[in-house]
């Protein structure tokens, strides 16, 4: 292997931690500047209806779920809603457990990231279009089975991190070009770090899948595969939190079985009760809420009996 082939593979697979912090900044920054007014207004306003007073990020989250749950607004809430419970959880992912949020407070965070994810699709080389009309390159197989190290397959468990370092090299992008001789290419940034932090957890939880069933290593089009599902993945949760957010009136979010529909419908809005009794009560554990609650698993199970019968 030449001297200049492994500085390749080396400045691909070592997770860069100073440019991902650097870049993560920059990116936050940029984003910020493209969320609209009109965008994070609608926000606020959506957000008010739930966070009425400062709150932990956890206690916002739930809260936003438990309105998105009841909310009449919100077509087919059973399936929709966990597609938005994804973008804030993955939002607020590396934001303090400590910190207080207001309404605006918490937009200004969820609307900058889905402001970023805008640009899951642009890691360069990998394919062209956007959410469903997007296309693998055909470039992708080459380039990703020669990161490989002249093996064949790739660990499963290493797909991940080999994601987010593939993502943040951005054509040498974030290099200075002293680190990068063997580099020819010369463009800004195509897409925040925050792409590369979820493609690399969309990575994780697919890889989980594909060691449960295939239990194998993975070929250089399994791991293109990770990307192209990413982007549609994507493109829903992103189309689930405008549908949530702004009322937009369609939404891709693929229909589930009907009994799992009527299942997953009854339990969310089962726990949005449960969760407005345990609050009004002003204590976490109170006899009145543990009945409520009560009432509320018994007529789920009822519900489930009655779905099956």
């Amino acid at each position: 292997m030449t001297t200049t082939a492994a500085m390749k593979i080396l400045v691909l697979f070592a997770v860069p931690c100073i440019a991902f912090a650097a870049t993560w900044s920059k990116g936050s920054q940029l984003a910020a500047g493209s969320v609209s007014s009109e965008s994070l207004a609608a926000c606020v306003k959506h957000a008010g209806e739930f966070i009425t007073k400062p709150m932990l990020k956890g206690a916002c989250i739930e809260k936003a779920m438990d309105h998105c749950a009841l909310d009449k607004k919100v077509d087919d809430k059973n399936f929709v809603c966990p597609h938005y419970e994804q973008i804030l959880t993955d939002a607020f992912r590396r934001e303090s457990t400590k910190q207080m949020y207001t309404a605006k407070s918490f937009c200004e965070v969820a609307e900058a990231y889905v402001s970023q994810l805008n640009d899951a699709s642009k890691v360069p080389n990998m394919g062209k279009g956007a959410g469903f009309n997007f296309e693998l390159s055909k470039d992708c197989k080459p380039l990703v089975s020669s990161s490989f190290g002249g093996k064949k397959t790739l660990p499963a468990k290493t797909a991940p991190d080999f994601w987010y370092a593939l993502c943040m090299n951005q054509d040498c992008a974030h290099f200075l070009p002293s680190r990068t001789r063997w580099c020819t290419k010369d463009h800004a940034p195509t897409h925040s770090a925050s792409v590369c932090e979820a493609v690399r957890v969309y990575a994780r939880d697919e890889v989980f899948v594909m060691e449960q069933n295939l239990g194998h290593d993975l070929s250089a089009d399994e791991v293109c595969k990770i990307y192209d599902d990413f982007v549609e993945d994507t493109h829903i949760n992103v189309k689930a939190y405008n549908h949530v957010v702004y009322g937009t009136k369609d939404h891709p979010v693929p229909s589930p079985e009907n009994n799992k529909r009527a299942l997953d419908s009854a339990q969310m809005k089962n726990e949005a009760k449960g969760h407005e009794i345990r609050d009004a009560a002003g204590q976490p554990v109170k006899s009145a809420a543990a009945k409520g609650n009560l009432i509320l698993s018994l007529v789920s199970l009822l519900g489930l009996w009655t779905s099956t019968a």
